[in-house]
């Protein structure tokens, strides 16, 4: 496997011609997710005045994880088929991000994989910080005014024991989630491949490569911290990620055929 330098290079040599195309796919995705906030402001203007906090809290977990799901997911998968076919030197489209619009049977199969993916991710998630919620809500005086109970003398002093955990079930739930990676990759890459298939190939081919997925994710955290703080980076910096991404992917799956190729040729 190359280092980043390498995959990275390749990236920038993939869009070399095509940055008008990446750069509208980003302002495609970005617009999305403006309409996004839009529409919670639209929904929530006449539920804040009438619900508690919890309860705007709730709407607003249940529409992005709605929104997310049947149509942030399937454009993103889209968005990716663009940047691996052009890491191969295709020529395609920027039309081909609304490829999983195209057909119900598309639609489904990439409905499915972020399905999966996000039911798998929340059950990872819950069993990772679970034992920094139990030990955070030990130490935390309202959950005994709940309980209507004294807070024992020693509790307050267990909230480093919680954040402790916290950063560990950080780590954990990154490193479980991040076996993964290469699942949207391998559905685009193969049409007969089903999205369970592609999660569990994913395992397998990111077995050996946790230290080089997590490297080259990390590199790109200086590029999301300065998209947060504005908005003109992430023009740039989605489709840089995005076209990595896929060449980070192509080289992993190429490693992983090239290791069973060898060890086929043994015998």
């Amino acid at each position: 496997m190359p280092n980043n330098y390498v995959i990275k290079s390749n990236a920038k040599a993939s869009l070399s011609g095509k940055w008008p195309q990446a750069v509208s796919i980003a302002a495609i995705i970005l617009s999305v997710f403006c309409l996004y906030i839009v529409l919670i402001e639209l929904i929530l203007t006449p539920f804040s005045a009438i619900t508690n906090e919890y309860s705007v809290a709730f709407i607003i977990i249940a529409i992005s994880v709605v929104f997310a799901q049947f149509f942030g997911m399937p454009l993103l998968y889209g968005a990716l088929r663009w940047f691996w076919f052009t890491s191969s030197d295709a020529d395609v489209p920027v039309s081909e991000i609304f490829c999983y619009f195209s057909s119900g049977k598309e639609y489904l199969r990439a409905l499915s994989l972020s399905f999966r993916i996000f039911m798998r991710s929340t059950a990872v998630l819950f069993f990772c910080f679970l034992p920094s919620m139990i030990v955070i809500a030990i130490s935390s005086p309202t959950t005994y005014d709940m309980l209507n109970a004294p807070m024992p003398y020693w509790a307050s002093s267990v909230w480093a024991i919680g954040n402790a955990l916290t950063f560990l079930g950080l780590v954990m739930s990154f490193l479980t989630l991040i076996r993964y990676f290469t699942a949207p990759i391998l559905m685009i890459n193969d049409p007969t491949l089903s999205p369970n298939e592609a999660l569990d190939l994913s395992v397998i081919i990111t077995k050996n490569a946790n230290g080089k997925t997590s490297a080259f994710v990390l590199s790109f955290v200086g590029w999301a911290i300065l998209s947060l703080l504005a908005i003109f980076p992430i023009l740039f910096a989605l489709p840089y990620f995005l076209a990595s991404y896929s060449v980070f992917c192509r080289f992993l799956i190429n490693h992983y055929n090239n290791k069973i190729a060898s060890s086929y040729n043994l015998y």
